[in-house]
């Protein structure tokens, strides 16, 4: 008898074990048909399927993540994070994890919780780019400029021959009201892409906010003769003579600019302006009416723009901008 009970038990124990190698391997069966169905854009399909795999082992980490992403990609955020943050108390060191739930807090609008999850991720895996770029981003989003750098900076120096990366936090510091950043950023591209236009171009720009006008203008015609056509450089070297009160100079940037390409309505904007300033009129309001012709964003710009003051009063003006 007690034979028979030992043989019943052992017989038990590999039913068992054998029950739970088929659920682990039914479970990882339709986790990788949810991720094929995934990438055929199948939402449905890979949400049952993720929910079958999960059914099949409660412990799939993987499971739980891929639910997510789906839950994620069709735009249920709640239910994304639910999900995703089932898999993290699984695994809580699961970086990809951490950053998916950085995109569903990024889709839901809250970018302080994005920051946090991205950050997370981070710390798991500081050489993580998609963390990065994820803090980057948040930052961004939260106008935090000087934190902004941060990632890009641990970017540049995990491939510091990229001068994309380096570009990138040029326009970013440029943009962002950080001239000196921004122009020894563009002194270092300078070296990597010594033959380079937009570098000179960029150069320009921050020497101008910075109001080194008279270097501005050596940087825009150093850009303008390595690339005569670029339109950039040429529309730039414009705003800066307008601004120097050099209004035929700055026209004859612009008839440059939109020499090269007439489609590109920024540079006829700015003759406007300056035939404004200078006192022509009939110039002005001929350019300002092509603007608003093409796009009625124009309308609003010429409405607030101390360029037009002198024709506020102006019939023809106020009919335009009306």
């Amino acid at each position: 008898m007690y034979r028979i009970i030992v043989i019943l038990i052992v017989c038990s124990l590999v039913s068992i074990s054998a029950l739970a190698a088929t659920n682990a391997d039914s479970s990882k069966y339709y986790l990788q048909q949810g991720r094929e169905q995934f990438k055929s854009n199948k939402l449905t399909d890979a949400l049952e399927s993720m929910n079958k795999a999960i059914g099949f082992d409660s412990k799939n980490e993987e499971a739980w993540r891929g639910k997510g992403v789906v839950l994620w990609r069709m735009d249920k955020q709640d239910e994304s994070i639910e999900a995703t943050e089932k898999a993290l108390e699984l695994k809580p060191t699961d970086d990809i994890a951490w950053i998916n739930k950085g995109r569903a807090y990024m889709r839901k609008g809250d970018s302080e919780k994005a920051l946090k999850s991205f950050e997370n991720a981070g710390d798991l895996n500081p050489k993580s780019e998609e963390a990065l770029m994820g803090q980057f981003a948040m930052l961004r989003e939260l106008n935090r400029p000087k934190e902004m750098l941060q990632p890009l900076n641990k970017m540049i120096a995990a491939d510091p021959k990229d001068p994309m990366r380096w570009m990138r936090k040029a326009m970013e510091a440029a943009e962002s009201g950080m001239p000196d950043t921004a122009l020894a950023t563009f002194n270092t591209l300078g070296d990597m892409l010594p033959d380079s236009a937009w570098v000179w171009i960029g150069k320009g720009q921050c020497l101008a906010g910075m109001k080194k006008y008279d270097d501005a203008l050596k940087a825009l015609d150093v850009a303008t003769k390595k690339n005569p056509n670029a339109l950039d450089g040429w529309n730039v070297k414009g705003s800066i003579l307008s601004t120097l009160k050099r209004y035929d100079e700055a026209i004859d940037c612009y008839n440059k600019a939109i020499a090269i390409d007439s489609k590109v309505i920024e540079p006829v904007y700015n003759r406007a302006c300056a035939n404004a300033l200078k006192g022509d009129k009939k110039k002005a309001l001929i350019d300002l009416k092509a603007c608003i012709d093409q796009s009625g964003e124009w309308k609003k710009s010429a409405q607030h723009d101390d360029d037009f003051k002198s024709l506020r009063d102006d019939p023809e003006f106020k009919k335009l901008t009306e």
